[in-house]
């Protein structure tokens, strides 16, 4: 690889001096020396190197300081494509897009990204004499952890839950918990303590059956680990943990709490095999190992691959092998539709017109999944401390307006009434008739200071939208794009704006307000107290009904006070040609690797 290097080198310093191959050009060792950054020594050694490849002419000059003749034999371009491509088939994604980013014109760019597009999507070739379904998939954001007592973003949840599994589910379609690696459980009346039975034969990736020290182990985590793990309050009642046998796990709790349940289906709650994770020397959120349909095979900063675990207690999946393409850095316009036969999200950052669909393709399912929330920061000193401050800027951003204006950036958006509620056609965004917004601000004190917004690129275009609607009234907005997870208490942003994925459930809602890398970090001590007792009356309260009336005052509270405003609501849908087959979108936004697989022959009718 070093010489492909030197090569392509080479032929981008003579870009401007040759147009093509076969062109004499004069060179002495010493500016080959700058080329390579390297002794005239080792000019040498390359220099022969190349020309037993036969990839240059080198014609020596003559005495001490005289030009040579060097001639290039082969195209840098095609070297480059090849180069490229067999990176890309190796799993070295990243390091065939830099060599692209370095080395590539404009030309060779785009004829790259053309042979990558042809590879999305659907698959099948022979592998050791067995046909292999494969889905390939380009995704334009970083994997941060597979570990998923810490998992964060959406698509680390998806991943993360196609290769573990927990003790129970939430069945989004009925609306009720349903068995998965525990096959029934019983609860004490208080909802105190609760014992649940493991079916037998479950395997982790390595071939170690489950036990029920591995349940324990895995939710002891969050219970031993408070600090180090931000979904520790969904078990913060946890009081005991024991294995009674090694199918059967006993929790304690200290106080009753109604939501636990649910909380056992949360992908933090994922069960791991206690040596693997506690193993020193391993970094288990890089390498991680389940009990999911999905073993981790290869992860790097350019690829993800899954392969399908054969041994899965719920039978194995029907795709053999999916290969996560990770471009963050990349425009996603870059890459064109992949392949007809493939599953297309617009969660997975491509366009979907359902109207636009020819008679090959299924239509579309559509979910909730995401809204965007403006978080003020109340710890930190200055006018969006104010309740005047937050309320002019509640109504200078009209959300329709918003949706109007990014309708190209946002996926099938409605105006947001709260962290997972559309606003209705009928109802307004503001109150009838604009206020006085030039009072509201001068009742906070506001004197033109910047306001310092902090978002991810996934925000990037609302935020900027927010940062020219604020201008036009006399607001200078300062944005910084910042990716890091947790975001801090007593940092320098007046504000966040970021997405929350919401599962639709109330388990989703309690989460938004209660974890330490959400909305709790930026409510000053009032607002958290309020909060807080809200959240532990609601988990207390047997009531289901109670339980949400109670949800809604929080909301409620909290649009009030305008500490948070809701801004749009998002929508994941996915359209699939008729050859693709078991299409569900996840609570995540995503499809769900599990239940797809390829009919080849709707494929050869069309």
């Amino acid at each position: 690889m070093q010489i492909v290097l030197h090569y392509l080198e080479l032929s981008l310093f003579f870009r401007d001096q040759s147009s093509s191959v076969q062109t004499p050009l004069p060179v002495t060792v010493e500016k080959l020396s700058g080329v390579w950054h390297c002794t005239p020594r080792y000019v040498k050694l390359i220099v022969r190197k190349l020309c037993d490849l036969n990839w240059i002419d080198w014609q020596a000059g003559k005495g001490r300081g005289h030009s040579s003749v060097l001639t290039m034999q082969k195209d840098a371009d095609e070297l480059l494509q090849e180069v490229a491509r067999s990176k890309v088939e190796q799993g070295e994604v990243k390091e065939a897009m830099n060599l692209m980013s370095r080395f590539g014109t404009a030309v060779v760019k785009k004829r790259f990204m053309e042979w990558l597009s042809q590879g999305m999507g659907f698959s099948t070739k022979t592998v050791s004499d067995r046909l292999q379904d494969t889905l390939r998939l380009p995704v334009y954001r970083a994997i941060y952890t597979l570990d998923p007592a810490n998992v964060y973003y959406a698509f680390d949840c998806h991943m993360t839950s196609q290769i573990f599994n927990t003790l129970v589910e939430y069945d989004h379609a009925s609306k009720t918990i349903v068995p998965c690696m525990a096959h029934s459980w019983e609860v004490s009346q208080d909802a105190r303590e609760w014992i649940f039975h493991l079916k037998k034969g479950i395997l982790f990736h390595h071939e170690r059956e489950l036990t029920a020290h591995d349940v324990v182990y895995s939710l002891n985590r969050f219970r031993l680990n408070p600090k180090r793990y931000p979904a520790s309050w969904m078990f913060q009642d946890v009081e005991q943990l024991e294995a009674i046998d090694p199918k059967t796990v006993r929790i304690h709790l200290q106080k009753p709490n109604y939501f636990f349940l649910r909380f056992l289906c949360a992908v933090y709650a994922s069960i791991v095999p206690e040596e693997i994770a506690q193993k020193e020397g391993t970094d288990f959120s890089k390498q991680p190992i389940g009990t999911g349909s999905f073993r981790l095979v290869q992860r790097d900063d350019g690829i993800c691959i899954l392969e399908a675990f054969s041994s899965h207690f719920r039978g194995r999946p029907l795709l053999d092998r999916v290969e996560v393409l990770i471009l963050p850095e990349m425009d996603e316009g870059c890459l064109k539709e992949p392949d007809w036969t493939s599953v297309r999200t617009s969660h997975g950052d491509t366009s979907i017109h359902s109207a636009e669909l020819a008679d090959d393709w299924c239509g579309s399912e559509t979910v909730e999944s995401c809204s965007t929330l403006l978080v003020f920061n109340q710890w930190k000193s200055g006018p969006q401390n104010h309740r005047g401050f937050r309320e002019a800027l509640h109504h200078i951003l009209d959300r329709r307006q918003m949706i109007e204006d990014l309708q190209d950036n946002l996926m099938l958006p409605y105006p947001a009434k709260g962290s997972r509620t559309p606003l209705s056609e009928s109802e307004p965004v503001t109150e009838d008739g604009l206020p006085d917004i030039d009072a509201l601000l001068a009742s906070s004190g506001y004197q033109g200071e910047p306001f310092h917004l902090t978002t991810n690129t996934q925000c990037q275009p609302e935020a900027e939208w927010i940062q020219q609607r604020c201008q036009s009234f006399g607001i200078h907005v300062v944005i910084q794009v910042d990716n890091a997870i947790h975001a801090p208490i007593h940092s320098a942003y007046d504000a966040r704006l970021f997405g929350f994925v919401s599962n639709m459930d109330d388990e989703s809602l309690l989460e938004a307000y209660q974890q330490e890398n959400y909305l709790l970090p930026a409510f000053d001590e009032e607002m958290k107290t309020t909060v807080n007792e809200l959240v532990q009356s609601i988990m207390r309260d047997p009531n289901e009904r109670e339980q949400k009336r109670k949800l809604a005052d929080l909301e409620e509270h909290i649009r009030e006070t305008h500490s948070i405003l809701f801004l749009v609501c998002k929508k994941s849908s996915a359209s699939y040609h008729k050859s693709v087959r078991g299409v569900t979108i996840n609570s995540y936004g995503w499809i769900d690797f599990h239940k797809i697989w390829f009919q080849p022959q709707a494929l050869r009718s069309t």
